[in-house]
């Protein structure tokens, strides 16, 4: 009785103590608010007017296409029953395909999109109802919500098919309910602690970096339930199996290699061995981003979060985090801090842990855009810690000036996220991006009947895999991502479903049996098999694991692919030249300024495809004795550079370099007066290159090229 009227007492002094701090601030309270002193969880008006927002915002400038990226290989594995890359996603995975068959209308890939834009949408209500109960501020909670949901990479990931917006909701659920634990009554706490455990699991079934958040969290979450005298060995039992509970998606992966009807999956989990090869990331590498790569560093990778928090999250919420220190001193004296510092180190925790594993090459802007998506995480924190300041320091604001009527909290924070959707709106509208869609539609219909297709690389694997396997875009071919064949569970996994003759089950450096029974092949084993048959090609490259083909095959290229030929066989000029044409005839994507995202990727290899076959030709004439043969190649080279400047009124630097390269070579097997003018055209062409592409390694050599042409054409000039 007496422990009980304690935690009564207790609870209607909190009770007391907010009604005073709202009556202050001048704040009204919620129906939410009534019962959260049981530890109840429930959706306010506020909530749901906050969640409606924020996905119409994200549905005018969600994604109406493919996007780059994973989304392909995520949403062909979940149609198909099959498992993604590691860890395999399986939350998402089921999501996604109960969505595929609750809503009926729209492609695959614009219902996994929109599943994405309400799982965003959803944070942002578990975000404001966390901060609501943290400072019983209305405006607060709008801050955090806003701030974050519309900060670029929040956004940017919102409006296309990835995991981390079911992650940025499972964090935000995982925030809340630990906000609402230390405001809940002990007896409430048991109950609040299951929910909370399920939680938990469940973010280790999307995102493996949500451990170190739990790391801190569980261990407060025992001390205060001890500290209540409620911790129990029997307690103990039943959220440790509610945790179990939340992991069970896992299950989806033994499961759906047992079904095995997959034509796309990663992976053979029918075994402990490969569950735990998958589950572990050991493919890919153990805590790292990927194997075999290097980053910046530990104090490269802060900064660079440094900045990106100034920069990407406002001004305002770095100002306010760094005034953190304010609001806890504030809060540690009025005893009601504590979920804020488990936040905080949390947070801490993460950042210091992630910049430090973190090894791919942030100087790279696509790894930089892989690095960037893991530090959501972060900013979700770093978003509530400022939201929390920023009500601290408005009520000292109110306190001192009387301008509780003119709602000056409310309108700042409107301003700050009304600001923000306006400085991020135009990079992360998506409506009208169809890059990769128009890439994989292009490749696939510019390849040969019955072709064999080996892709290499997210971008060509994936987006040509959703629209063949999914939409049905060329059902006449066969795609194979060349990459996984060196894993072990390549063929069996995937090798009956699509039309290949396997020279074995692995590729390996040699053929043989190995002493497992695994019978090895080589890449040229491979073609060899299919040579005859069909046309093979390699999109975008070729692996790089076994080199034996080179001895019997080179590439020919085709657009953004490369058909492989037997050295020595015959090449119909015209006839390639004409589908190489006809390969980016229609491509009027604008230039990449750099090749940040994967639809910057896509546009420039389909840049580069424009004239590879120029380049093609230029390289070739290097192994021609005949000067009429080189004669003829290089003219055709020069026309297809030609063609490819005047018809552009921007095009890639290096156009201009391998221009002036041609012209170079065909006023070496031309009458003079024609080399003459080649060899202004040279100069042309080089002085151009450099003014664009000053830092060329060769920067050197072509300036020493060019002194001894301008030498050469003033001596001329002169005997003239």
């Amino acid at each position: 009785m007496k422990e009980g009227r304690k935690a009564g007492d207790m609870k209607e002094g909190r009770k007391a103590g907010d009604m005073k701090a709202g009556d202050k601030a001048g704040h009204h309270r919620s129906s939410v608010e009534e019962e959260e002193g049981e530890g109840a969880v429930v959706w306010s008006r506020m909530q749901v007017v906050v969640m409606g927002v924020v996905l119409a915002v994200y549905l005018t400038t969600l994604h109406s296409s493919l996007p780059g990226g994973d989304a392909g290989e995520l949403i062909v594995a979940a149609s198909e029953l099959g498992v993604a890359h590691p860890p395999g996603y399986p939350l998402y995975t089921i999501l996604m395909k109960a969505v595929f068959h609750l809503l009926p209308c729209g492609s695959l890939a614009w219902r996994a999109n929109l599943l994405t834009a309400v799982m965003a949408a959803a944070a942002a209500a578990c975000l404001y109802q966390a901060v609501r109960l943290l400072t019983n501020s209305m405006a607060a909670g709008w801050m955090a919500a806003g701030l974050f949901s519309f900060s670029r990479l929040t956004w940017a990931w919102s409006v296309t098919a990835e995991v981390f917006a079911l992650n940025n909701l499972l964090l935000a659920a995982l925030v809340l309910t630990a906000v609402v634990f230390s405001r809940c009554s002990p007896d409430r706490a048991a109950q609040v602690s299951r929910w909370g455990a399920v939680l938990c699991g469940l973010c280790l079934t999307n995102q493996h970096t949500s451990v170190v958040y739990i790391a801190v969290i569980v261990p407060w979450v025992l001390y205060t339930l001890y500290s209540h005298k409620v911790l129990s060995w029997r307690l103990l039992t039943e959220v440790s199996l509610c945790f179990v509970l939340g992991l069970l998606p896992y299950a989806y992966l033994p499961l759906s290699s047992l079904y095995g009807h997959a034509r796309w999956t990663w992976g053979d989990h029918t075994s402990l061995s490969g569950f735990l090869t998958h589950l572990l990331r050991r493919e890919y590498g153990t805590l790292h981003l990927l194997k075999d790569h290097q980053g910046q560093g530990f104090i490269a990778g802060l900064l660079a979060y440094c900045v990106h928090v100034s920069k990407d999250l406002s001004s305002p919420v770095l100002f306010f985090f760094v005034t953190t220190a304010f609001s806890l001193h504030t809060r540690w004296q009025k005893g009601g801090c504590g979920v804020l510092v488990v936040l905080l180190v949390a947070v801490s925790t993460y950042t210091i842990f992630f910049a430090w594993r973190a090894n791919l090459d942030i100087e790279k802007p696509l790894f930089r855009g892989v690095v960037e998506r893991f530090w959501l995480q972060s900013d979700l924190i770093v978003v509530v810690m400022a939201s929390v300041a920023f009500s601290d320091v408005m009520g000292v604001i109110q306190r001192l000036v009387p301008v509780q009527k003119y709602h000056v909290d409310k309108l700042a924070a409107v301003f700050l996220v009304t600001m923000q959707i306006a400085i991020n709106v135009g990079h992360c509208d998506q409506s009208d991006n169809r890059t990769v869609e128009d890439f994989a539609r292009t490749v696939l219909a510019a390849l040969p009947p019955n072709a064999l297709v080996l892709t290499k690389g997210d971008l060509p694997s994936n987006s040509l895999r959703y629209f063949h396997l999914v939409e049905g875009v060329r059902p006449d071919i066969t795609l194979f991502d060349q990459e996984v064949l060196t894993y072990q569970w390549s063929v069996p996994m995937l090798g009956r479903h699509v039309d290949i003759q396997w020279p074995g089950s692995r590729l390996y450096l040699h053929s043989g049996t190995s002493q497992h029974g695994v019978q090895h092949f080589t890449f040229r084993q491979l073609l060899d098999a299919h040579y005859h048959r069909r046309p093979i090609f390699g999109c975008i490259g070729v692996q790089d694991h076994e080199p034996s083909w080179q001895e019997a095959y080179h590439l020919r290229p085709l657009g953004v692919c490369v058909q492989f030929v037997k050295k020595g066989a015959h090449l119909d000029l015209d006839e390639w030249l004409s589908a190489s044409t006809l390969f980016t005839a229609n491509w009027s994507h604008p230039l990449p300024a750099s090749e940040s995202t994967w639809e910057d990727v896509a546009s420039a290899e389909m840049w580069r495809a424009k004239t590879v076959a120029g380049l093609y030709l230029l390289e070739s004439v290097d192994s021609i004795q005949n000067t009429k043969e080189k004669s003829s190649l290089l003219r055709h080279a020069y026309q297809i550079y030609k063609d490819a400047m005047t018809s552009n009124a921007q095009f890639p630097s290096y156009w201009h370099k391998n221009f002036a390269l041609v012209c170079d070579k065909l006023r070496q097997v031309v009458d003079p007066a024609e080399g003459v003018s080649l060899m202004r055209s040279t100069l042309t062409h080089f002085r151009a290159y450099l003014r664009s592409d000053p830092q060329d390694t060769q920067e050197h050599a072509i300036r020493d090229a060019i002194d001894k042409l301008h030498n050469y054409l003033d001596v001329v000039s002169k005997t003239g």
